[in-house]
């Protein structure tokens, strides 16, 4: 181990320099655990480089580290892993027991496998984890955790903090008002970038309380008995929109969302069969999006109707994969045409190799069984550079797009997508 270093206070008048994030900046006191003085100090100048007028503490260990914090409240703390008296993982158990509101960065010079494990560890102990990097840290490196640090800030509304009870009127009322809207998502394909279809995903804009989340709603729609007439009042919005894209030569597949408890309807299939031939449109341009939870409840009902669906020609996409309990059984149970991996085994893929070598399996697996392969939740150019060494069919996420509203949808097909294959080809070296 090296010497271990005195705490040291860097007040920010005397280590001004002009930060990347300018007088944005939130970050305004960070704390520096390293035992080697010459990689302390160096991430400590890389922080005042970015982050300008900044308080910066540094400490050789843990230790240090918390008896700091008891006099400084730190809005982010750069936590090295090998460290004499407390090691950086015995700190990272002391931040979360003590459920200390700050953001944290790892960083380390062992192998990336264990720095991303700990990682996992810190965001399972309830702290806001930047990143987990190998040493040396950099600027890049500082900008990426600043953008995912200001990310949390302001965070959205709990379906609970603007919402109070929903009960069956007010869904039926928002229906007769058209309160209920669809945004798009594209979906686009790994080579080529090009536009193969789109995700339909509802939105509430309540003109009391405001914007009320899908969780929210469709948990109301389905405890209220109102989750079919709000599944077809939202699927033939969906379908006006795709005749709409279809005769401005604007053609790719539609994914709607199915919940498990619409699948036990007796006339489902005839609603649906009678709603494309109202608009003209043909089984082949819908895929129907299900979840795992298909196989929680009457599964021989829920089969029939997504075998039924799949006879007519329809695609069936299962969502979410990832996040539950589908194995390959139960894979082959469901006539599914397309698997659609969560963005929980995609996010930070680039910086965590465990995630790669779940998502390799999981690739291999879906190609097995001759499913179509969509990631879900690439958020950052490095994700899909990795997604993109391996048979994934399409991509979708905010990195490509945020869900749209039909009008700007369409104005994003004509415009930014274009800029946005461009960059990417740039990037790629294409």
């Amino acid at each position: 181990m090296l010497k271990q270093v005195p705490l040291r206070l860097m007040p920010g008048p005397q280590r001004v320099i002009q930060g990347e994030c300018g007088q944005l900046c939130m970050i305004q006191k960070i704390v520096v655990v390293d035992d080697s003085q010459v990689q302390c100090q160096h991430a400590a100048d890389v922080c005042g480089a970015v982050f300008g007028n900044t308080h910066i503490v540094m400490a050789s260990n843990g230790r240090q580290a918390l008896d700091q914090l008891q006099t400084m409240a730190a809005d982010l703390i750069l936590i090295d892993l090998e460290m004499p008296v407390m090691d950086g993982i015995e700190l990272i158990g002391e931040l979360s027991s003590r459920q200390l509101d700050c953001a944290v960065l790892i960083m380390s010079s062992k192998d990336a496998k264990l720095i991303s494990s700990v990682g996992v560890m810190a965001q399972a102990g309830g702290l806001h984890v930047l990143g987990c990097y190998q040493k040396p840290i950099t600027q890049a490196i500082l900008l990426e955790a600043y953008s995912k640090f200001n990310g949390r800030a302001n965070p959205p509304p709990s379906p609970e903090d603007n919402q109070q009870h929903i009960d069956g009127n007010d869904l039926q009322l928002a229906m007769e008002q058209a309160q209920f809207a669809l945004h798009y998502q594209p979906k686009l394909t790994c080579k080529g970038i090009i536009l193969k279809g789109a995700e339909a995903l509802a939105r509430w804009n309540h003109p009391e309380l405001g914007f009320i989340s899908p969780l929210h709603f469709i948990a109301a729609a389905e405890q209220h008995q109102q989750i079919t007439p709000l599944t077809l009042h939202l699927l033939h919005q969906a379908l006006r929109q795709k005749v709409y894209w279809n005769r401005y030569g604007l053609r790719f597949s539609l994914a709607f969302n199915l919940s498990p408890l619409v699948l036990l309807e007796d006339n489902l299939i005839s609603w649906i069969e009678d709603a494309l031939t109202q608009y003209s449109l043909k089984p082949e341009e819908i895929i129907f999006e299900v979840t795992e939870n298909v196989m929680l409840g009457d599964v021989a009902k829920s089969l029939q109707t997504l075998n039924r669906l799949r006879l007519k020609g329809f695609g069936i996409a299962l969502d979410d994969y990832g996040t539950g309990f589908a194995n390959a059984e139960q894979l082959m149970r469901v006539p599914a045409t397309e698997l659609k991996i969560d963005r929980t085994l995609v996010h930070e893929i680039s910086s965590k190799p465990q995630l790669e070598t779940i998502l390799a399996s999981t690739v291999a697996l879906a190609e097995d069984l001759d499913l179509s392969i969509v990631a879900e939740g690439v958020e950052t150019l490095a994700d899909f550079i990795v997604l993109s060494k391996y048979p994934v069919n399409q991509v979708q996420g905010y990195y490509f797009s945020r869900p749209l509203a039909a009008e700007t949808f369409s104005n994003w097909i004509t415009t930014d997508l274009t800029l946005l294959r461009g960059q990417i080809k740039q990037s790629l070296g294409e």
